[in-house]
């Protein structure tokens, strides 16, 4: 299934409960450069070095090729509109710099609002691309959220993320551009293009629960925690907000922002005294409204706290809780699919480093409503 604008308009119909999905990325040939007259190109950046140099190389590949490549500064976003008028624009190009100047989640989020702050600038007739540098940096990835939100809320963009490795050179970035192909995520590895697609996938597996600690956090966390009980859980430590739990475990509430620094790490503390080994963690914060400022904290920020804490401590195991957003799209969803993104990035990024995580799309709320559950007794 290709994941465009007219399947994921379909996705709320789409039975979440019993049916798994997740992005796969077949190999799918570059189709031939249109014939076309000159265009022009407006080439934008995150005004980091890497991201600089690349757009000046880019422009000249263009310019090769016959088209004008064209570069405004951030500062002068507001000229954007009236940059655009009275040109044959044929895209407008946001190129990313180092991966690793995005590790920091509140960088992160400044990139996006950076992006975010383009998008709304831009009216009808002219594309819009991300090229990434990504090298799997969660705080790049993430932007897959966005294209998703886009191919639902503003089609017209026809908005593509395209993500390339340090073989990749100007040349493949310039082709990929001036085909205008009708893929919204690309990826290239070792000069091979692959494009993502979305797959029916079986069920995530049990996680298994028993005698141990366990970290929970988030508005799902009072279920989550009522299940660890019920599976022999020996400790759960909650963040935040109590929770009825079972005679048998020990329920422990820390009050607090899991953003904040030192949260986390009370958690963990709490979670592992007298030398209980710490078995698993719940990550669900987050808000339901769609605020960048006011979701990010919990979700994303909160989970890079849990890991950091974790570092001395790791868990056998780690859920990480998410809606569908990331992968469908939905109209003034912008937040929580960029969130989502991040996450599941996150967790690649941690099972690349041999560390475990696992994610799960749920409804808010709906946790115990599932028809298996995600713990399972040992």
């Amino acid at each position: 299934m290709v994941t465009g604008p007219a399947e994921r308009a379909l996705s709320p119909g789409v039975p979440f409960a019993t049916t798994s999905f997740e992005v796969t990325w077949p190999e799918v040939p570059l189709p031939p450069v249109p014939a076309a007259g000159p265009g022009a190109w407006l080439l934008l950046t995150d005004e980091h070095p890497a991201a600089l140099g690349r757009a000046v190389a880019l422009a000249l590949t263009l310019a090769a090729a016959g088209d004008e490549a064209l570069s405004l500064p951030r500062d002068d976003l507001d000229e954007l509109p009236g940059f655009l008028t009275g040109r044959a624009v044929r895209g407008v190009v946001f190129l990313t710099g180092s991966p690793y100047a995005y590790h920091d989640p509140e960088a992160a989020q400044e990139l996006l609002l950076s992006v975010l702050a383009v998008v709304d600038r831009l009216g009808p007739g002219v594309r819009f691309h991300l090229l990434t540098q990504s090298g799997g940096e969660p705080g790049l990835v993430f932007l897959r959220g966005l294209v998703r939100v886009l191919a639902v809320e503003r089609p017209q963009l026809r908005a593509s993320l395209v993500d390339f490795d340090a073989r990749s050179d100007v040349d493949v970035l310039a082709r990929e551009l001036r085909s205008d192909a009708s893929d919204d995520e690309v990826c290239w590895r070792h000069d091979v293009r692959y494009a993502a697609r979305l797959t029916r996938v079986p069920c995530v597996p049990d996680v298994p629960a028993g005698p141990g600690a366990y970290v929970v956090t988030g508005g799902l966390g009072p279920s989550a925690a009522r299940w660890l009980a019920d599976t022999g859980a020996t400790r759960i430590v909650l963040c935040g907000r109590p929770a009825a739990g079972s005679p048998d475990a020990d329920v422990v509430v820390i009050p607090g922002d899991i953003a904040e620094p030192g949260v986390a790490e009370r958690l963990v503390s709490a979670a592992t005294a007298d030398g209980l080994p710490l078995r698993g963690i719940v990550h669900t914060a987050g808000v339901l409204a769609d605020d960048t400022e006011a979701g990010w904290r919990p979700r994303v920020l909160g989970a890079r706290r849990l890991h950091e804490a974790t570092a001395d401590t790791p868990p056998d195991w780690w859920l990480l809780c998410s809606s569908a957003t990331a992968l469908f799209g939905a109209p003034g969803g912008t937040s929580r699919a960029t969130e989502d993104a991040w996450l599941e990035a996150f967790a690649a990024w941690r099972r690349s480093r041999g560390l475990p995580a696992t994610i799960v799309q749920v409804a808010a709320g709906r946790l115990l409503a599932l028809p298996r559950p995600y713990f399972s007794a040992l």
